[in-house]
């Protein structure tokens, strides 16, 4: 029996050929038949699931360049030439092997099985290199392919270009005989276009005349010699590409024997990495092969059914059970359900992923198969003469080591008597002791499987209300098959249908009604089930959102800390910095400063440096501070104290050694200290201005008198912050502000010299000026 019959196996097998890089590994798909040696079986499995690994991490393997070149091959085996196109196809071959090898070493994983294989395969680049040499990938011999050809090429060009010199010459000192200025080629020579009066009278060869009659093909005879050189050399040219060709197609058959191997290890590989392919993208797994006789799909999709509508679902056979026997009405997913398991398990003995999220498959001897209509007119067999003779196949044939799959067991007769014969078939089955697949919608048989512990029985769901299949499979509960509801859909009158029920009734056994009432449970009992585990999916859900959001918080925590930190140490080196230049103005200027003076910037210093645990301790552990105008508090920033002036929202106005200053409430905080250090001296304040002094003032827009103030503020600012060069920008325009500032820098004592702006400076839109550092106005 052909196992692959009505389990569609061909239709996956087209859809993985179009996969395949090359015509070899397509060739190998379409002659792929399902094996049932153990040893086959676990070979290809273990090359499958390897194959699917590095296609899911690394992508496939490539095949670039690989063709099948058996007929060149065999060409040259028989001493035969191969054209250029041939000889580059085989260079392509050289490349593309060493591409495959290398894919494998750059993935890392262990693929043993694919390793063995691809091993085996030598590429001969040394071939590919010299073959290189020779042809350009579009087949065309190179120069480089011998120092003859290429000596020839040369002559050949210079003649060439001879020719095109005396053809034009002659054709400018003969115009008047000419009918056009160009010339033309016959027969692979030049030849101009006379007057067809004047043929003769040019000398020459004429080679014939236009279809018009009024022009003749003259080849001149100053051109005769060059036209013969040219074709000289053109008959060397193509003896030297005839030998060429002979001794690459030599070198060829030098790598023959192994390229041909070559052809057919690569076909294996295309084939496999085609079937890894088309697992990856249906989301297929390699199953796991049985030491026993458990089956177990879980989560099984058919792979032809869209996977936008596809139902998934899980089919199990655990011994003791041997049998499984699916119940339900017509259409609701009976046949789609026994096809899966068997097409499942021709799969894996074909080395194709299935579509699960797990399976476990035993091994059978063999897979025996009834589905369908196989009504023959040549064999004068009806529907049900069909079915028996695959019956009598099972029977004789089936071992117990088989898989055996039966539609509808003991339709198309009588259904007394169909119903007897496949009670009497799966005791046959029974006995043989073979992993069976049955469907049917007949009682008696649904109640012969309840009394069988070694029979499974299950069903697929059926909604009532709205006349439709669920297409979800169901253990434990026998279906209906729902005729009179599904009668009702289809307009049968009502009158009809209740008749039918009652006769039904009539018949019904106590049997028949505690049936039922179990399988209401049953059904019950999944339905909590599902709910249950949906309830649990979903708390797992909500879990993880709480880990990622509390991953989130903490990530969060820790950027804050750092910027704190970063913070912290910038203005730390802010205020070093300032007290260098305080220093330094000290011993510039040869004053004193007042002891509180240095004392407050050191506490400055010291508030700055504290560490970021500090900073945050205090942060955590300082309740909510409160506020009112008439209090003192201490800035966090600098340890200075300060008296609130006014409250605004977020901010305070303060009094800081009598500057007016506003300050964010969660910079400061209360304090029991109070003011006594007396304002900081001129000096110390003008020094303390110098680090936010800009090296350029703008006063473009200004009027005159405004901009004139702005500068003489920004001149002072700048001698206190001993800014030696600045820049003031006033603009080009009509010069009137720029004449007034230059008229200011002559006057000033504080200016030691200004130029106009260079380039990059602003050019007369600027004015550099250099100033008297130390020196008031």
């Amino acid at each position: 029996m052909n196992s692959s019959n009505g389990l569609e196996l061909a239709l996956i097998k087209q859809q993985i050929a179009q996969l395949c890089a090359f015509s070899l590994g397509k060739q190998k798909i379409e002659e792929l038949q399902p094996s049932f040696s153990p040893l086959v079986i676990a070979k290809e499995n273990r090359r499958i699931a390897e194959a699917l690994q590095a296609v899911i991490q690394f992508g496939p393997m490539p095949f670039y360049g690989i063709r099948d070149l058996s007929r060149s091959l065999h060409t040259v085996l028989r001493d035969g030439v191969c054209t250029p196109q041939e000889l580059i196809q085989a260079a392509d071959h050289a490349r593309g092997v060493s591409g495959a090898q290398g894919y494998l070493k750059s993935v890392e994983l262990p693929c043993k099985e694919i390793h063995e294989l691809a091993d085996t395969m030598e590429p001969h680049l040394e071939v590919a290199e010299q073959l290189e040499r020779c042809f350009t990938p579009y087949g065309e011999v190179l120069d480089s392919a011998s120092p003859e050809l290429k000596q020839i090429r040369r002559s050949l060009h210079q003649t060439e270009a001879e020719l095109v010199r005396e053809s034009q010459r002659f054709v400018q000192s003969h115009a008047s005989l000419l009918t056009d200025s160009i010339t033309t080629t016959r027969n692979g020579r030049i030849v101009v276009l006379a007057k067809i009066s004047e043929k003769n009278s040019l000398g020459g060869f004429v080679h014939g005349e236009s279809a018009s009659g009024a022009t003749a093909y003259v080849e001149p005879g100053c051109l005769i010699e060059l036209n013969n050189r040219k074709q000289t050399l053109i008959s060397r040219e193509q003896d030297e590409i005839d030998r060429i060709l002979v001794e690459c197609s030599r070198l060829l058959k030098s790598v023959a024997e192994p390229y041909l191997a070559n052809l057919e290890t690569l076909a294996i590989l295309d084939a496999l990495f085609a079937k890894a392919q088309w697992g990856q993208r249906h989301n297929g797994v390699v199953a796991k092969l049985s030491e026993g006789w458990t089956l177990v799909l879980n989560q099984a999709r058919h792979p032809l059914i869209d996977p936008k509508t596809v139902v998934a679902n899980t089919y199990r056979i655990i011994e003791p059970q041997k049998m499984l026997m699916i119940t339900g009405p017509n259409t609701g997913g009976k046949t789609v359900s026994l096809k899966i398991i068997g097409l499942f398990v021709l799969m894996s003995y074909c080395g194709i992923p299935v579509c699960c999220e797990d399976a476990e498959i035993p091994l059978f001897d063999q897979v025996f198969v009834d589905i369908g209509d196989d009504q023959s007119i040549v064999q004068s067999l009806s529907t049900f003469s069909a079915h028996l003779a695959k019956l009598a196949d099972v029977t004789q044939h089936a071992t117990k080591k088989s898989l055996v799959l039966l539609d509808e067991l003991g339709s198309g007769t009588d259904p007394k008597e169909g119903e007897s014969l496949a009670i009497a078939v799966l005791n046959d089955l029974r006995e043989k002791g073979c992993l069976s697949v049955v469907t049917t919608h007949y009682g008696r048989l649904k109640l012969y499987g309840k009394r069988h512990e070694d029979i499974l029985v299950a069903s697929v769901q059926f909604d009532v209300e709205k006349m439709m299949p669920t297409y979800h499979f169901i253990e434990g509960l026998s279906g209906q098959s729902n005729a009179f509801e599904i009668a009702r859909r289809f307009g049968l009158k009502e009158k009809i249908i209740r008749e039918a029920e009652f006769l039904k009734r009539q018949q019904r056994s106590q049997e028949d009604e505690l049936i039922e009432k179990l399988e209401a449970q049953i059904l019950e009992n999944q339905q909590l089930k599902e709910k249950q585990e949906a309830l649990i999916a979903q708390t797992e859900q909500q879990r993880q959102h709480l880990e990622r959001e509390l991953q989130k918080l903490s990530e969060e925590k820790q950027r804050i800390l750092d910027a704190a930190e970063k913070q912290a140490q910038k203005q730390l080196e802010e205020v070093k910095a300032e007290g260098e230049a305080l220093l330094e103005e000290l011993r510039q200027s040869q004053k004193t400063m007042k002891l509180h003076e240095i004392i407050e910037k050191q506490h400055q210093l010291n508030a700055l440096g504290k560490s970021e645990a500090q900073l945050e301790e205090e942060a955590n552990d300082e309740p909510e501070p409160q506020f009112q105008v008439g209090a003192f508090v201490e800035l966090k920033k600098s340890s200075q104290i300060a008296e609130i002036l006014q409250l605004k929202r977020n901010q305070a106005v303060v009094d800081l050694n009598g500057i007016r200053t506003t300050v964010k409430l969660e910079d400061m905080r209360p304090t029991q200290r109070r003011k006594n250090k007396p304002a900081p001296s001129s000096m110390s304040m003008k020094a303390l201005r110098a680090k936010t002094v800009n090296l350029e003032c703008n006063i473009i827009g200004c009027h005159v008198q405004d901009g004139l103030e702005i500068v003489d503020k920004y001149l002072d600012d700048a001698v206190v912050a001993r800014i030696g060069s600045v820049r003031i920008i006033h603009g080009a325009g009509t010069g009137v502000l720029r004449k007034a500032v230059q008229e200011k820098l002559n006057r000033d004592k504080r200016v030691e010299s200004w130029r106009i702006g260079g380039a990059g400076e602003g050019g007369a839109g600027a004015t550099v000026v250099t100033l008297k550092t130390g020196k008031a106005k």
